[in-house]
């Protein structure tokens, strides 16, 4: 839950209310909290660095996936990203639309479509993924080759702890029908 407080964000994470004003926060970060801004923070490094381009912010992450994957599917993206399918679907019809991306139906399985960047998405791909390393360099500044690894470690374990229980209350729900 987020909502505009006279200049603040309040933001609820785990049964904890932690206010963020310029740059500061009052309470104790949480691992979702600080999942959740470490986030933002990096769609808007992209959205400022990528503003000339007809890609909408939150687009970057497919168009970048595509373009380091082609010939992917949706439902292969959708597993990279962690993400549901209908989103995937959405940001690829704005790939399409802009004409940045193409899809080709399998030959084999015609329900299968693969995505490739078209001649326009080719020439925009080298740009984006730049600017996709250089926010990496910038996160990881000052954090030494054994901090790096450790932060990736415990991260991985906190997305496993959480897709998991996703996965246990799935087969809960799906039991039930």
């Amino acid at each position: 839950m987020q909502r505009k407080l006279n200049e603040a964000i309040l933001i609820i994470v785990s049964n904890e209310t932690i206010f963020w004003m310029e740059g500061k926060t009052i309470g104790n970060p949480t691992i979702g909290w600080s999942n959740t801004a470490i986030y933002r923070n990096f769609q808007l490094l992209l959205s400022k660095k990528l503003d000339n381009l007809e890609i909408k912010n939150g687009q970057y992450d497919f168009f970048y996936v595509i373009a380091s994957n082609e010939g992917i599917t949706q439902k292969e993206i959708a597993e990279i990203l962690s993400i549901g399918k209908s989103t995937v679907a959405k940001a690829v019809k704005n790939l399409t639309d802009k004409g940045y991306v193409e899809k080709r139906i399998n030959s084999r399985d015609k329900r299968v479509e693969h995505l490739f960047l078209t001649d326009s998405g080719k020439k925009m791909a080298p740009k984006v993924k730049a600017i996709f390393i250089e926010n990496l360099e910038v996160a990881e500044r000052g954090l030494s080759v054994a901090e790096k690894d450790l932060l990736i470690s415990l991260m991985q374990k906190v997305l496993r702890n959480v897709a998991d229980e996703n996965n246990r209350l799935d087969t809960k729900n799906n039991k039930g029908r």
